[in-house]
């Protein structure tokens, strides 16, 4: 017995020490040229993002639940192609409108993709499952529990996509089931939001939503209907940040962090899960130092579905209340705070599927839209100030205030803070 465990301990070390150094990610200095403006800094933040900056967009934000509205009408007007790919999917009112949406469109002819993440779709009955595929639905789940794909199981699609004929993007926060709304049980359901696009974007909104499609089926699908040649539909410059490789931060996280090494006069961040390394820390207490305005907003641990983040959250709040950073979190009865949303200096702006945390940075596929355009940006921000009406602002005096279990919850969920 001691030779085996003299043997296999060096062993699991080893194994142990590889999957560490395959997974960890070298820290870069985000070095923002102060002489360029917004506008100009555009084509570098999509370079440094593994993108390119698409211009000639139209953009629609689509708020709560209206955005269920708007997919299942564009859904229902399909004339070739839906893909859909989410990560949450729960049984209710939402879910059965969007498999009859799904299944009608597949049986009037249109090629139908779906691909779900199979531990945000545990929930839900297979029978969902099984009424898409007789419908027609191409139905797949990304990183099922077998052993096969054992080693991937902790990498999640997080990804919020759809595209419509190659023509109609969407990117959202949203997840298809009952809490955001858009069923009676649900009047006043989770705030979130999302974008509609039109314009040569498309495309890459279309690539993401192929990369996992190719990993989970093996199939790369080239066809000309589901990149079309676009005409220009808009006058907005739009990029998309999609890539994770390894070794270095993903494109999402250089592109948030670029963002906060950029700005000049404001931030405003809305996000359900923010947990801020050292390095985010820094990139916040350098902006405030240079008399930029930063607004954080959070929901209450109370409203969150993970009360366990807000408390990892709650670690950090002191550090960026000594800074001067505004920390308010959403308290609206019955509805929780789901959006993706930053925006910089009130002319560009961000919307998505990426938490403010390690998860979404180092580990999960996410996906981020940068749309860089000043009337967008305002109409964000004038969202976030009728948000922070019914949000409580925190003090450092509330802060210092918190009681034993409170500090200790804060403290221990901020220790396993990689993996919320």
């Amino acid at each position: 017995m001691p030779l085996i465990l003299a043997v296999l301990i060096p062993v699991a070390l080893l194994l142990a020490y590889i999957v560490w150094v395959k997974s960890r990610r070298r820290p870069l200095r985000y070095l923002v040229d102060r002489t360029d403006d917004a506008a100009s800094l555009a084509p570098a933040f999509a370079g440094l993002t593994w993108g390119h900056l698409v211009h000639g967009n139209s953009v629609e934000i689509v708020q709560n639940a209206r955005f269920f509205d708007s997919l299942l009408d564009d859904i229902g007007k399909a004339r070739d192609s839906v893909h859909l790919e989410t990560f949450l999917w729960r049984n209710g009112i939402v879910s059965d409108r969007f498999a009859e949406g799904l299944v009608a469109a597949s049986q009037r002819g249109v090629e139908v993709r779906v691909l779900v993440d199979q531990r945000g779709a545990k929930q839900t009955s297979p029978a969902v499952w099984a009424r898409l595929r007789a419908g027609g639905c191409d139905f797949r789940v990304y990183h099922r529990a077998r052993f096969r794909e054992f080693a991937w199981y902790n990498h999640r699609d997080h990804r919020k996509i759809a595209v419509i004929d190659g023509r109609i993007g969407y990117t959202f926060g949203h997840g298809i089931a009952d809490m955001w709304g858009g069923n009676p049980q649900e009047m006043v359901g989770w705030r979130d939001t999302a974008a509609r696009f039109k314009g040569p974007v498309v495309n890459s909104l279309q690539s993401g939503f192929f990369e996992n499609w190719t990993r989970t089926t093996g199939e790369a699908l080239a066809s000309a209907r589901f990149f079309p040649e676009l005409a220009p539909a808009g006058d907005v410059s739009v990029h998309v940040a999609f890539v994770s490789p390894r070794e270095t931060p993903s494109s999402v996280q250089r592109l948030y962090y670029l963002a906060i090494a950029s700005a000049r006069e404001e931030i405003i961040l809305q996000n359900p899960y923010f947990i801020p390394d050292r390095q985010a820390l820094a990139l916040f207490e350098a902006a405030v130092k240079r008399g930029v305005r930063v607004r954080i907003m959070l929901p209450t641990a109370e409203r969150s579905d993970f009360a366990i983040v807000q408390h990892a959250s709650h670690y950090f709040y002191g550090f960026l209340l000594r800074l001067g950073v505004e920390l308010l979190e959403y308290d609206l009865e019955k509805s929780g705070l789901h959006q993706k949303v930053l925006i910089i200096d009130r002319s560009w702006c961000t919307v998505g599927s990426t938490n403010f945390d390690p998860r979404s940075f180092r580990i999960n596929d996410e996906i981020t839209v940068a749309i860089h355009d000043a009337s967008i940006a305002e109409d964000l921000r004038r969202c976030f100030d009728e948000d922070a009406v019914h949000a409580h602002r925190w003090t450092l005096a509330e802060w210092d205030g918190r009681d034993f279990v409170h500090r200790v919850k804060d403290r221990a969920a901020a220790v396993v803070k990689r993996q919320l």
